[in-house]
C-alpha cells in the first residue's frame, strides 16, 4: 500500500509540474467557445502526402458492416477557440452514425496525425470508428493543417520557438489544446464523459502520450511510434534520426551556438528551450508511469530509429512497476513488429 501511495504522490507531483511548464508560456486565455466551421476541401500537407499504399493502409482498418455507411455518417466541423492569438483557435474534424437516440452516451476517440500532415488524413479511421458507434474526433495541431499557411509553418514556429523562448509548437502547445479540448468532449450530451481515449501516429503518439499524462479524462491511451527516450537517445547517441526530422530547427541552433556540427549539447539545448523537461523530468521514464492505471497500448516498430526500442527498457520496467502496484498489469500492453 505505501509503494501505491507513493506512485500515486509521484504521479500527482509530476502532472502539476508539468501543467505548470505548459502554463507558463500562454497567451491571455479567453473563455472556451465553440464555432461552426466548413469541411476543408484541399487539406494542407508540409511534406508529401500519403501515398496510394499509406491510404490503402489507413483505409484497411476495421470498420463494422453497416450498409450505406456514408450515408449514414454525421460530419461536424469546429473550432474551439481555446486562447488568444492565431494559434487560439482549434479545428476539430468529428465523425459519427446519425443516432436517433439522442440521449444515448457514446464512447468517444480522439485520433492525432504525425507531423507536417491534417486531421483531414485521419478520416480513414475516424471513419472506421464511428461505424463501431463511437464518436471519432480528429484536430489539427499547431501550426498544421487549417493552423499553417504555408509548406514551412511549423519549421518556423520551431525556430521562431528557439529564438525567442516564447512558445512550445513541439509537444507540449498541441498538449494545452488537448486539455481544452477533453474540457469540450465531457461536456458535450452525446458523450460519455468516463470513456474517452486518445490515440497518434508519431507525433501525433506524442501528442497523445502527453495528453494522457496532463489529463487523466482520457481514459485509453494508445500511442503509435510515438513514446520514445529522449535522454536515452542523447545518451547513447541514438538521437539522429529524431533531429532529422525537423533538421531545419537544429541547424540554426548549431550556428547560434558557434559549432561546426550538431552534436549531443545542441540537440539538449534545443530540447530543454523549445520543451522544457522532455529530456529530463518529464521523459519517458518518469511520465510513462503516471499514466497508469488507465489502459496503455504502445505500438512501435522493431527497427523504428526514431523510437529506438532499447531506449523503452527502462520505461517499460518503470511502468511495469507502476500497473503492478495498481494491480493491473493487464492494463499495460506493448507491441513491436
Amino acid at each position: 500500500m505505501a509503494e501505491k501511495e507513493a506512485i500515486e504522490e509521484a504521479q500527482r507531483k509530476l502532472r502539476s509540474e508539468f501543467l505548470q511548464v505548459l502554463r507558463s508560456r500562454r497567451p491571455s486565455q479567453v473563455p472556451l467557445t465553440v464555432e461552426l466551421a466548413k469541411p476543408v476541401a484541399t487539406p494542407l500537407f508540409q511534406d508529401a502526402p500519403p501515398s496510394i499504399k499509406e491510404i490503402e493502409i489507413m483505409e484497411s482498418c476495421p470498420k463494422s458492416d453497416v450498409e450505406n455507411l456514408e450515408d449514414l455518417l454525421e460530419e461536424e466541423n469546429l473550432y474551439l477557440n481555446v486562447e488568444e492569438g492565431e494559434q487560439g483557435r482549434l479545428p476539430l474534424l468529428i465523425l459519427q452514425l446519425k443516432e436517433s437516440d439522442k440521449q444515448r452516451k457514446r464512447p468517444a476517440v480522439v485520433f492525432l496525425h504525425r507531423s507536417y500532415s491534417n486531421k483531414e488524413s485521419m478520416r480513414p479511421l475516424l471513419k472506421a470508428y464511428a461505424s463501431r458507434g463511437y464518436i471519432a474526433i480528429s484536430v489539427d495541431s499547431r501550426y498544421h493543417g487549417e493552423r499553417a499557411t504555408s509548406a514551412t509553418t511549423y519549421l518556423d514556429a520551431l525556430i521562431s520557438a528557439w529564438k525567442t523562448g516564447e512558445t512550445m509548437p513541439f509537444i507540449y502547445d498541441t498538449v494545452w489544446d488537448l486539455i481544452k479540448l477533453a474540457d469540450y468532449l465531457t461536456h458535450r450530451e452525446d458523450i460519455d464523459p468516463s470513456r474517452i481515449g486518445i490515440s497518434g501516429e508519431s507525433f501525433g503518439g506524442m501528442h497523445a502520450w502527453f495528453a494522457a499524462v496532463a489529463d487523466t479524462r482520457y481514459a485509453v491511451v494508445v500511442p503509435l511510434i510515438g513514446v520514445q527516450g529522449f535522454r536515452w537517445a542523447i545518451d547513447n547517441d541514438k538521437w539522429q534520426a529524431r533531429v532529422n526530422s525537423i533538421k531545419p530547427l537544429f541547424e540554426v541552433a548549431r550556428d547560434d551556438l558557434g559549432k561546426d556540427v550538431i552534436d549531443k549539447e545542441v540537440v539538449e539545448k534545443v530540447w530543454d528551450r523549445i520543451a522544457p523537461g522532455l529530456a529530463s523530468q518529464f521523459d519517458s521514464p518518469y511520465s510513462i508511469p503516471t499514466i497508469a492505471p488507465r489502459p496503455l497500448l504502445i505500438l512501435g516498430g522493431a527497427e523504428d530509429r526514431r523510437c529506438p526500442v532499447a531506449g523503452l527498457e527502462i520505461p517499460r520496467s518503470m511502468a511495469s512497476q507502476a500497473y503492478g502496484e495498481f494491480q493491473c498489469l493487464d492494463n499495460l500492453k506493448q507491441e513491436f513488429s
